[in-house]
């Protein structure tokens, strides 16, 4: 094979790797703007938003919103055992997956995904199962009720969920009667603001 030749079949892969990001962008976008919430309850709503874009949720996401990496990076380092971290509308395991390319989720002795839609905990699981997570755990679940058998944990995150939640003020009050006496409880700037 010729070197032209090679230089072709790069440019031709290449090419079809932007209509594939293309394709996979405009398949999100049509569910996000054409195929209409529906469902009497907060997690049907939920469900009926998210189900059509799960598997393409985090590589679109990440352009849109940014700032999820940077808040994890900057999340303290724990140097006492048996700490505990919730994840509140953790939807895919992001945020999980980020943690442990970093080096910093083996410092948690359990993580809870906590989401209500079934399938972004489902990619979330994928994920689980993928990289044999130990410490993590799948939970569908209301992020405004649901209480980890710790009963109290040292970190909660709300990455971009807060807006999803209808009573998001609800939301950061369970989060923190969750939280030990001193623990961590991070959100993403521009949601507070809401």
């Amino acid at each position: 094979v010729s070197t032209q030749s090679t230089g072709d079949f790069v440019m031709i892969g290449r090419v079809i790797d932007i209509f594939r990001w293309v394709f996979r962008e405009l398949v999100v976008l049509y569910h996000i703007l054409f195929s209409g919430i529906k469902g009497s309850s907060h997690k049907e709503r939920l469900e009926s938003f998210y189900s059509k874009q799960a598997k393409v949720y985090d590589d679109f996401r990440k352009r849109l919103l940014q700032g999820r990496e940077t808040l994890l990076e900057y999340l303290p380092n724990f140097e006492e055992s048996g700490v505990v971290w919730i994840d509140l509308g953790g939807g895919t395991g992001h945020n999980v997956e980020y943690m442990d390319s970093i080096g910093k989720l083996d410092q948690f002795s359990k993580v809870y995904i906590v989401d209500l839609s079934p399938s972004l905990l489902k990619i979330a699981e994928e994920r689980k199962q993928k990289n044999r997570w130990k410490n993590v755990e799948i939970v569908e679940a209301d992020a405004t009720t649901f209480i980890p058998s710790e009963k109290h944990v040292d970190l909660i995150t709300f990455s971009y969920s807060l807006t999803m939640i209808p009573n998001w003020f609800q939301g950061i009050l369970h989060a923190k009667r969750l939280l030990k006496a001193v623990s961590y409880t991070h959100l993403r700037a521009h949601e507070t603001g809401r």
